[in-house]
């Protein structure tokens, strides 16, 4: 008898797909609470790492090693949810993914250097890659099982559910000296990174900052201002016809952005002092963003 359970069980194992064994090797540890500091100061000899922004349950940071890490977990999201010019009825395979990525001029590792994304959105992420039958690297399945384990998501009736759809899950690279097709993150790019990410959480837990931003964008700012951010940011392969994508950006740039390397106002068709007028003016009726505090320029 023992035997033949030997067997079984070998036999089993020998059948298991080897997207499963993979899975088995990669994990995400369980989250740290955190501060801004404490995040920044993460060194850089060990593997990926999970923070709760100072403790929020509401907010987790994913911190990778590496851009490449970071974005075989993610850059397949980004397209569905963000990306011009990618379908947002169904989920690329890895060949399709890899083709648009190269349309866009991009590559894996520069795909994109951080991320943000509602629970909300993660969901309809992992349902249509079900429902296509797509098959999911070690990473995004690691993202998957553990949203399920910390309570963020739940399985029911065979489709994957939102238990805290307004929960936000970023991530960062850390910093490194690049190297076998990967490039540099600098000090100020991690800390540019971080900054910009967090400020998207501040939106999506906040809701009077959010309103604020919106009053901000439809009230403030002229027309040719802001189709001067829907051109930059189509430039950066973001959706122009997602309003509320388009005001998120514009707040985590133009207030969260320090390194001039990924904005400033020449990149979106600006004067410095048009662009300095717009950063006086959000500081002038600023409801108080805790979150986002280390503000471009201060």
């Amino acid at each position: 008898m023992k035997r033949r359970l030997f067997l079984w069980l070998c036999l089993l194992c020998c059948a298991l797909p080897a997207w499963a064994s993979e899975a088995a090797e990669y994990r995400l540890p369980a989250p740290i609470a955190a501060s801004y500091d404490d995040i920044l100061a993460q060194p850089q000899a060990v593997g990926v790492v999970v923070f709760e922004y100072d403790g929020r349950s509401a907010i987790t940071i994913i911190d990778f090693p590496t851009l490449a890490e970071q974005g075989r977990m993610f850059n397949r999201v980004v397209a569905l949810i963000e990306r011009i010019g990618a379908p947002r009825d169904r989920v690329l395979s890895n060949e399709e993914l890899a083709g648009f990525i190269r349309s866009t001029g991009k590559t894996d590792t520069t795909f994109a250097w951080g991320n943000n994304f509602l629970i909300g959105e993660l969901v309809v992420f992992f349902n249509l890659a079900d429902l296509g039958n797509v098959r999911l690297n070690a990473e995004e399945l690691a993202l998957r099982d553990y949203l399920l384990e910390r309570g963020f998501i739940v399985l029911r009736n065979g489709f994957y559910q939102a238990r805290r759809s307004r929960a936000v899950i970023l991530s960062i690279p850390r910093e490194s000296a690049g190297g076998h097709g990967e490039p540099a993150v600098s000090a100020l790019a991690r800390r540019t990174i971080l900054t910009h990410e967090i400020s998207h959480a501040e939106y999506y837990t906040n809701p009077l900052y959010a309103a604020y931003c919106r009053r901000f964008w439809n009230g403030v700012m002229t027309e040719p201002q802001r189709a001067a951010f829907r051109r930059f940011l189509a430039q950066e392969s973001y959706n122009p016809d997602n309003e509320e994508m388009m005001i998120n950006e514009m707040q985590a740039y133009l207030m969260y952005t320090p390194d001039p390397r990924a904005f400033n106002p020449h990149l979106v068709g600006m004067s410095e002092q048009e662009i300095a007028q717009l950063r006086r003016r959000f500081i002038e009726g600023f409801p108080g963003a805790p979150l986002a505090g280390r503000r471009s320029g201060s």
